[in-house]
């Protein structure tokens, strides 16, 4: 078969090409721009101001990821609290999100609300996502099966992506570094008064830390249409290519993806608001030689209807489809399941204090109905001070593997058709505070219980899944943002993580007791230049290499980077970053950190 992207060396010269031919009009023109009020939708499925939303969330914006230069997903949310992500080695690991102490497959991670597949460990790998493309990353924190079902269980990461411009607009972007890295990225967009695209193709292209094992390039090709129909009804449709070669392996492996998502809204009146979703993605993964040809592939359809009644109550209410299918000629296993689900919320707004409930029933053909509700509470005690409360339950719906069975080389897995779900009662309480004028703080507790986790056990050649695990994950967490003067900008975020597997009493692996991030940005105005400067700091935790092995207690670590911005002229920026600025390796649990890294390169717009 003759794939669209062989020729892999073509695609930087290519760029290269683009960009020397003059690119236009980006949000890059003004990277200084002041930050407006950020907008939440994915908390509650309706909009809010950050500050008054009624559950934990955070924003990441789009001018945030451009002022760190932020080159992956990963490195976007490495700056969260309570969220661990996990980049390992392996063409199909690279971005793993933990939240909150619990497991990668416990997290669900959705492209402007739609399912996306194509990861290890039953999770979703995040590189597959064009930075270029965001609007904002929205990160719903706790139990939020209540609105989104099956593995919402530590929470929501959804990415918005870019909607069409209004005026035609071309950017660009190359960079290199150590490591045979390559990424490179062209976007365009143009539109009119009732319609636009936008559309965006990126490069990237490693050689890693073991060059018999880790060297990849990778295509991806993102886009938007938008449709205003009337003043009232728009329609959105942003497909969706990714390409992915595991170019050293022998024989070569392939990942190949593709969907669509499709968004329709209609607000019949200023008090209603109809929105519809119909999407479809499919994930390939093969090998030259055809020991291994397996398709993964989400179909959803959702409908909503939220309406204001008797000026407090914004009600909401929906159904949802989802057909999780899985096809692997290599192992003649052709399985499928199918979710239908309803959920109900009433956001009730007696201020200063605001009451949210509402709850989801997933029905299941093999596993029945499953329910789960959420409360949350929140009270402006004054214009500087605001308290959050939450209590919601959670569920990880069993994998059709896990299911069903499969067999891989001599391992033979023998599914469970009498696997139940993994459920969890997750808590969350916390207040935001102006400390003052341009500074914030945010300080909050959380508690998972979790039972009914999925065990895997092995007598090889044979596998075996059992609901017997229990688990039970707390922790603080603390944020400090704020400008300290016209031209610093800094952040500090601090988490400190308990967790216990309840059967044994024993702490959980690989779990850090503590976690802090910081940042500070700095702007040189007369130069027209910025400094930026990240520090992570990793505790001690527990690990263990198989399950053959003994339980270690490994070091904590500290990580340095550092990114110069220069701006030349009114249509371009170089920069240079500096990763793990003191050369730190030999970190056993993180495959990517061995050395310092160095990436540069040139943004450019009209």
């Amino acid at each position: 078969m003759k794939l669209p992207f062989k020729n892999r060396r073509s695609a930087p010269l290519l760029l290269a090409l683009l960009l020397a031919a003059g690119p236009a009009g980006d949000a890059l023109a003004e990277p200084h721009s002041a930050t407006v009020e950020k907008i939440i939708v994915s908390a509650t499925k309706t909009p809010h101001t950050l500050g008054d939303v009624p559950v934990a969330a955070e924003v990441i914006t789009r001018e945030e990821l451009q002022e760190r230069n932020v080159r992956t997903v990963q490195e976007a949310l490495e700056i969260t609290t309570a969220l661990t992500v996990e980049s390992t080695s392996g063409y199909n690991n690279r971005g793993l999100i933990s939240m909150q102490g619990l497991d990668p497959r416990h997290t669900l991670v959705l492209i402007d609300g739609q399912r996306v597949q194509g990861g290890h460990q039953n999770a979703m790998d995040i590189q597959q996502v064009s930075i270029e493309m965001i609007e904002r990353i929205e990160i719903v924190k706790g139990p939020a099966s209540a609105l989104y079902g099956s593995e919402a269980v530590g929470g929501v990461i959804n990415i918005i992506t870019r909607n069409a411009p209004k005026e035609p607009e071309f950017s660009g972007s190359l960079g290199i570094g150590t490591r045979g890295s390559v990424i490179g990225s062209v976007s365009a967009g143009a539109g009119t008064e009732n319609i636009g695209g936008h559309i965006n193709y990126t490069y990237r292209e490693s050689e890693g830390i073991d060059k018999d094992y880790d060297p990849y390039a990778e295509h991806i090709l993102q886009g938007t249409l938008s449709f205003d129909l009337s003043d009232k009804a728009d329609l959105k449709i942003k497909p969706y290519y990714s390409f992915y070669e595991a170019t050293a392996l022998d024989p070569e492996v392939t990942q190949e993806r593709y969907g669509v998502n499709t968004l329709f809204s209609w607000s019949p009146d200023e008090l209603s608001t109809i929105k519809l979703r119909g999407s479809y993605f499919n994930y390939h993964l093969f090998e030259e030689d055809e020991s291994t040809d397996t398709k993964l592939s989400n179909t959803e359809f959702e409908a909503s209807f939220s309406r204001l009644l008797f000026d407090t109550h914004l009600v909401t209410g929906g159904y949802q489809y989802w057909l999780d299918d899985r096809d692997s000629e290599s192992q003649q296993l052709f399985i499928d399941q199918e979710l239908h689900s309803i959920y109900l919320q009433d956001e009730i707004d007696l201020s200063p204090v605001v009451l949210v409930l509402g709850g989801r029933l997933d029905m299941h053909e093999d596993w029945g109905e499953e329910f789960n509700p959420r409360a949350a509470l929140m009270y402006k005690a004054t214009d500087k001070m605001t308290f959050r409360a939450s209590v919601g339950t959670g569920f990880k719906a069993p994998s059709l593997l896990k299911l069903n069975g499969f067999q891989h080389g001599r391992m033979i897995a023998h599914g469970n058709p009498d696997l139940q779900p993994e459920k969890s009662v997750g808590y969350q309480a916390g207040f935001d505070y102006q400390v003052c004028k341009g500074v914030n703080a945010n300080v909050s507790v959380f508690r998972n219980d979790i039972e009914d986790l999925i065990e895997t056990s092995v007598i090889y050649p044979n596998m075996y899944f059992d609901n017997v695990e229990e688990a039970m994950t707390q922790g603080v967490e603390v944020n400090l943002r704020g400008c300290l003067t016209d031209y610093i900008t800094a952040r500090l975020g601090y988490t400190y993580l308990d967790t216990e597997d309840k059967l044994t009493g024993e702490d959980l692996l690989y779990k850090p007791e503590h976690k802090l991030s910081a940042g500070i940005d700095y702007r040189f105005t007369e130069m027209d230049a910025r400094l930026h400067i990240e520090t992570f700091y990793t505790g001690e935790r527990l690990w263990r290499a198989s399950s053959r092995d003994p339980i270690v207690t490994l070091d904590d670590y500290w990580i340095f980077s550092a990114t110069l911005s220069k701006e030349v002229g009114d249509h371009a920026e170089v920069f240079v970053k500096v990763d793990n600025v003191f050369d730190k390796e030999d970190v056993v649990d993180e495959y990517f950190i061995d050395g310092r890294e160095f990436f540069a390169g040139v943004k450019m717009w009209l």
